[in-house]
């Protein structure tokens, strides 16, 4: 029998990082909380940052409608933290504080970390539920894509993506050329999971969705930057202090929370690279992430 505590027994709080995502954020919430509609309490808490698209307003709309819900805004912080990861982790560290301190969430089991740019709009009751009826006993599930898995930044495994991709990447640049090394480091590994291969056993993995017990989710804290100072997926450094406490991550196929990815790339560089550089990593951009959603974050950006 499982040890999870039964969805209708449980809370849950649905929390995730937000910028300039006022053309999604009502149905992305809708549909995370009609996902979640047999737990016995949702809460809802949104961390926005640097939008200037009326993410704001549409926030303070769904304090009204939606029930435990709410948000804050830290206003301008990217002149404060510059990098894109950074301030991804610092939303997020800020959630993994509230679940912490918070008496208003002292009841949540579970804690629902989500994307909010339109990528959990297939997540469905069923596909919940199904998390709970696995054999495995799970400390993070996280989700699956209908077509290609996309998240192979965050994706760590000893076989199928042991480095950073990205790292690996560049490294390979010199001896094979772009596209060869991006298709060896990164292309090779987005492969098509069929939501029946079952829960596949991860050190990290993200993809948009990932449910935590409320014990390993306060075991962690995340960063965005690597030793090198670099940028990294937010969720590495978080779900190496969860591995090193002994908890299990898991990639559940069947957990189906999109079509196809959605999630933006890095940053652009900034204007003192060429044209030519920055050219390399529009092609980049839109070959990892699709042309029309890596079009629309630059239009984000602008």
């Amino acid at each position: 029998m499982s040890k999870r505590k039964p969805i209708d027994q449980a809370e849950i709080l649905i929390a995730g990082p937000a910028r300039n995502i006022a053309a999604h954020i009502n149905q992305e919430l809708d549909a995370l909380y009609e996902a979640m509609r047999d737990f016995k309490c949702i809460h809802g808490l949104v961390v926005e940052s640097d939008s200037d698209d009326g993410t704001i307003q549409q926030l303070a709309t769904l304090k009204l409608r939606l029930p435990n819900f709410d948000y804050i805004s830290f206003g301008r912080l990217i002149k404060q933290i510059p990098m894109r990861t950074a301030r991804l982790a610092y939303a997020r560290n800020y959630i993994v504080t509230e679940v912490q301190n918070n008496p208003r969430y002292a009841g949540v089991d579970f804690i629902a970390m989500a994307d909010l740019d339109g990528i959990n709009r297939h997540i469905s009751a069923q596909s919940i539920a199904q998390c709970w009826e696995v054999a495995e006993e799970w400390d993070v599930i996280t989700a699956n894509q209908l077509h290609t898995y996309y998240d192979v930044w965050t994706l760590r495994h000893p076989d199928w993506s042991p480095v950073d991709c990205m790292v690996q990447m560049h490294k390979l640049e010199p001896i094979l050329g772009e596209s060869a090394a991006q298709n060896l480091a990164v292309q090779a590994k987005q492969v098509h999971l069929n939501a029946n291969q079952g829960m596949i056993e991860v050190d990290s993995a993200f993809g948009g969705l990932g449910i935590y017990r409320r014990g390993a989710f306060l075991a962690g804290r995340y960063s965005g930057v690597n030793a090198a100072e670099q940028e990294e997926s937010d969720h590495i450094a978080f779900h190496a202090d969860l591995r090193k406490q002994g908890y299990r991550i898991y990639i559940n196929s069947a957990l189906i929370n999109s079509a196809s990815h959605l999630d933006p790339p890095p940053p652009p560089l900034a204007k003192k690279h060429t044209f030519w550089t920055i050219g390399v990593m529009r092609w980049l951009g839109r070959l990892l992430f699709g042309h029309k959603r890596f079009n629309k974050y630059l239009d984000l950006l602008k």
